[in-house]
């Protein structure tokens, strides 16, 4: 048997073979013989045939030549001819390339997708071998599935081939079935043009490469896992495995086990949609932290509703870990180092107020008993006595100074008689050194709670910071002051109707006073809050450490 030779698709206005290699009635050689050239002539020249040779229908109701056909009735032919436009409309507006050929392959009716496809006018394209049209490395399997279903009628198969269009190949996926005519093969095919899907199909590789090669340089593991934590995908070499060797492991069994619960829990959260994230050390017996945070999930691609797996992103923040717990460290060690500072400030404040009083305080006392004794021993009449007087009245005025900077230096009333009669005190010298109103109020038992030396001076000390910023800051005409004890914990509260501040100033780094005083309540191990909008008054509230 002789090999079809393969015609190349005619351009665009130029003419095609219409014969192939003589030879019998093989289908390989089945294009169009000289012998049968008379006979399509005449169905060419003849108007109606070419008409019909359009559209399968109207193709399959002529007459065979030599055969007779009776005459149909006036109603049926009108009915006919209105079914027939019908069908030439819809075969016309068809989405498919639609083609049926002759048992040698010669396009006998086509639609005018099909002619596009080809870029040819359905006038030319009649009668001629569809074959020209299949790419060279195609033909051998484009002739098998004719011969396949020459002997199998009814039998609908599909076969994705390449045709040559303008000297660029197009993609195309062909779905062909057979049928019987009076004793003739006629071959029914519908052509779906690929050319778009293959270039999606590129794009989307060359998209998925290319995620691959971002997914491969990334510093991070990633990894998808499903409902029962098992991985299904890892993005490179880790914890001394391959990803293939990681893929169908449980990501669980990789961490301590004091880990695990946590880590199923968060797995579980992910597929509800939550973003979720936790971290652990010791990831398959090392001693590193790393930080697994869960999102998003991917659906099944069929139901789009069921999740199947969810990303986990897994980071190795050993050197984070290092420098956190070094940062906490100086951070403790800076906070200790200030809270010795400040007792040893208090200690200081203790002394020196102690060494005024009993040295200073004595000598201005005995000063002044020496003046009344002069006073009295001199004579009237040379003005002694009333120089001597207005000396003793500057020796009261040094006295009084020193006992208020003694008392500021360290308030004897809070050793002698405690933290509440020290604040009250102190919010009473308040009122009347700035005329706002002090209101001091305390509830039952905060004025017996038990407080160390280094507790008290430190809350007294915030007070004192509190008061001077309303009197600088605030513009205030009444504080309150609040203390209350709710078990084995003192509260201290400090209310201003002032102008407020913001939570920017509030968080200001520049804040001095409140950051000062937020340090000392952190040393001591208590609470330190502050509640204020602009123009609504401030609150600070204190609380001590538990009392134990």
């Amino acid at each position: 048997m002789k090999q079809l030779p393969h015609h190349s698709p005619p351009r665009r206005g130029g003419l095609a073979p219409r014969s192939a290699s003589p030879g019998g009635r093989s289908l390989k050689e089945s294009v169009v013989r000289p012998d049968e050239m008379s006979r399509r002539s005449s169905i060419e020249a003849s108007p109606s045939r070419a008409r019909a040779s359009r559209h399968p229908i109207r193709a399959a109701s002529l007459p065979v030549d030599g055969a007779s056909s009776p005459a149909p009735r006036a109603g049926e032919s009108s009915a006919l001819q209105h079914a027939l436009r019908q069908y030439e409309e819809l075969y016309d507006l068809a989405p498919l390339c639609l083609l049926t050929l002759d048992r040698r392959g010669i396009m006998l009716t086509l639609n005018e997708r099909a002619a596009r496809l080809v870029a040819l006018p359905i006038q030319w394209l009649r009668g001629r071998p569809f074959l020209v049209f299949v790419a060279g490395h195609d033909v051998g399997r484009f002739l098998e599935l004719l011969s396949r279903l020459r002997h199998a009628p009814g039998v609908r198969q599909m076969l994705e081939i390449e045709l040559c269009v303008n000297d660029r190949f197009v993609p195309v996926q062909v779905w062909m079935g057979s049928s019987r005519r009076v004793n003739e093969i006629i071959y029914h095919m519908a052509i779906v043009d690929l050319s778009e899907v293959r270039a999606i199909e590129k794009e989307l590789k060359e998209a998925l490469n290319n995620w691959y090669s971002l997914v491969q340089s990334a510093p991070d593991i990633i990894m998808t896992v499903d409902h029962n934590s098992h991985i299904t995908f890892a993005n490179r070499h880790v914890w001394g495995y391959s990803a293939r060797a990681l893929a169908g492991t449980r990501l669980t069994d990789y961490v301590s086990e004091k880990y695990r619960a946590k880590l199923k829990k968060c797995v579980g959260t992910a597929f509800t949609g939550q973003p979720t994230a936790f971290e652990c050390c010791g990831v398959n017996g090392d001693k590193r932290w790393y930080s697994f945070s869960f999102g998003p999930v991917h659906h099944d691609s069929q139901t789009a509703k069921e999740a199947k797996t969810t990303t986990v992103t897994i980071r190795d923040i050993s050197e984070h870990k290092r420098i956190e717990q070094s940062l906490r460290k100086s951070r403790e060690q800076l906070r200790e180092f200030a809270g010795r500072l400040d007792q040893a400030r208090e200690e200081e404040r203790t002394r020196v107020a102690r060494e005024i009083h009993d040295q200073l305080g004595q000598a201005l006392t005995i000063l002044k008993m020496d003046l009344s004794w002069l006073k009295a021993q001199t004579h009237s009449g040379d003005g002694a006595p009333k120089k001597i007087k207005s000396m003793i009245a500057h020796v009261d005025q040094t006295i009084e100074t020193v006992r208020k900077i003694v008392t500021e230096l360290r308030p004897s009333i809070l050793d002698e008689i405690g933290l509440p009669a020290a604040i009250e005190w102190q919010l009473s010298q308040f009122q009347e050194r700035t005329g706002i109103r002090g209101i001091f109020e305390s509830s039952r038992g905060s004025d017996t709670f038990e407080l160390s030396r280094d507790v008290g001076a430190a809350l007294f000390r915030v007070v004192q910071e509190a008061l001077t910023n309303i009197v600088r800051h605030a513009g205030a005409t009444e504080v309150r002051i609040g203390m209350k004890s709710l078990g084995n914990v003192l509260t201290i509260s400090i209310t201003d109707n002032g102008r407020g501040i913001t939570r920017q100033q509030i968080n200001d780094p520049r804040s001095f006073g409140i950051v000062g005083m937020k340090e000392r309540v952190h040393r001591i191990g208590g609470q330190f809050n502050i509640y204020s909008s602009p123009g609504r008054g401030t609150r600070i509230e204190i609380s001590t450490p538990p009392n134990d």
